[in-house]
């Protein structure tokens, strides 16, 4: 959370437009105009003059991780360049605001998202504001102890597999690689920050946030509540796949084990729970870079999540969780456009 990349490599931005030589991946009309509308939404949610998306929870904050994630949004719908342009600008101005986490340690998850926003405009995430955001995300890499290989000193109880994924899906697309995801010689499988994400793979494919002991079978932890999950196994096959390395275990067929009757997927699938639109667009996602496209059944539980004509025109477009009444959420949105790519993501937020 590949052999399809090799194509996907092929892409050539022009400029810094959003313009691209790629084929893309077929898609439905209605995910074609579900993702423009997503996009267009999206777009609305930055501020003009701050470049950055406020945060719907706390007023007078930014939320720079939404911000972050929508840049690469907006390159996949197509739309909205000049406003992620600005974005990518205010941002390199709030670097360590954003990375940092309270006890002066960068977060590998935040570098990560902002070296695809940045690459998704056509910058170089090794000159940002004044920084090398790849040389901070490589610098977090653990090299001793039982967690050698894995990204960030932080807590992994309830993200260790997806930031992890992320890590490498963001290094992948950097040009030239760094050395931490590039084997030069031999096998990719080799590399450490590779190594750990596969050896927390559970036997059935899965994978939960984060696994202390790789002897223990996986299974509910009535400690930190965490299970095996469709986000955490999203993008670790989607960091995996991003670099061409394999998982010991056929997580395909456990995606499929825990697929909801209206074709969705929910974050602890198998566990009753409804589908949501945020762990549908992950596993539409992984699934789509391992070959298998989206079907009907996916596609139309994806969109049945977005807000449409019947909603107030500032809420159109966006995708909503189904929990309460439904309001636009930009974590929902962001995942959603995501499974409505017309490529295998990253390759298709960057060119």
């Amino acid at each position: 959370m590949k052999a399809l990349r090799g194509a996907a490599a092929t892409c050539v931005v022009v400029a810094l437009t959003w313009m691209s030589a790629c084929a893309p991946t077929p898609t439905t009309d209605a995910a074609a105009a579900a993702r423009t509308g997503a996009g267009a939404w999206l777009a609305q949610q930055f501020d003009a003059t701050t470049g950055v998306i406020p945060s719907p929870y706390v007023p007078g904050t930014n939320d720079l991780g939404s911000t972050a994630t929508a840049i690469t949004s907006l390159r996949i719908a197509g739309t909205g360049g000049n406003v992620a342009a600005a974005a990518v600008t205010a941002l390199s101005l709030r670097v360590d605001e954003y990375v940092v986490d309270g006890s002066g340690n960068d977060q590998p998850g935040p570098l990560a998202r902002l070296i695809l926003a940045v690459r998704s405009t056509g910058g170089d995430p090794r000159s940002f504001g004044g920084t090398d955001l790849v040389a901070r995300l490589e610098a977090t890499l653990l090299t001793s102890g039982s967690d050698a290989g894995r990204f960030g000193v932080q807590d992994a109880t309830y993200d260790g597999a997806f930031r992890q994924g992320l890590a490498l899906a963001a290094l992948s697309v950097v040009v030239p690689r760094p050395a931490v995801v590039d084997p030069g010689t031999g096998s990719v499988d080799d590399l450490p920050a590779v190594a750990w994400l596969q050896a927390q793979q559970c036997s059935d494919g899965s994978w939960m946030p984060y696994r202390a002991d790789l002897t223990a079978p996986c299974a509910f932890d009535p400690v930190t509540f965490a299970s095996p999950d469709t986000n955490s196994t999203a993008m670790a096959v989607l960091g995996l796949r991003s670099l061409g390395a394999t998982a010991p275990a056929d997580f395909s067929a456990w995606l499929t084990s825990v697929r909801n009757a209206d074709g969705g997927w929910s974050f602890d699938g198998g566990a009753g729970s409804p589908t949501d639109p945020d762990s549908t667009g992950l596993v539409v996602a992984a699934r789509r870079a391992t070959g298998t496209l989206p079907d009907t059944a996916a596609v139309s539980a994806l969109i049945g999540f977005q807000l449409g004509s019947s909603y107030p025109a500032a809420e159109q477009g966006a995708f909503y969780y189904p929990y309460g009444t439904p309001s636009p959420s930009l974590l929902a949105t962001n995942d959603a456009v995501l499974g409505l790519a017309p490529g295998v993501w990253p390759a298709v937020a960057v060119g």
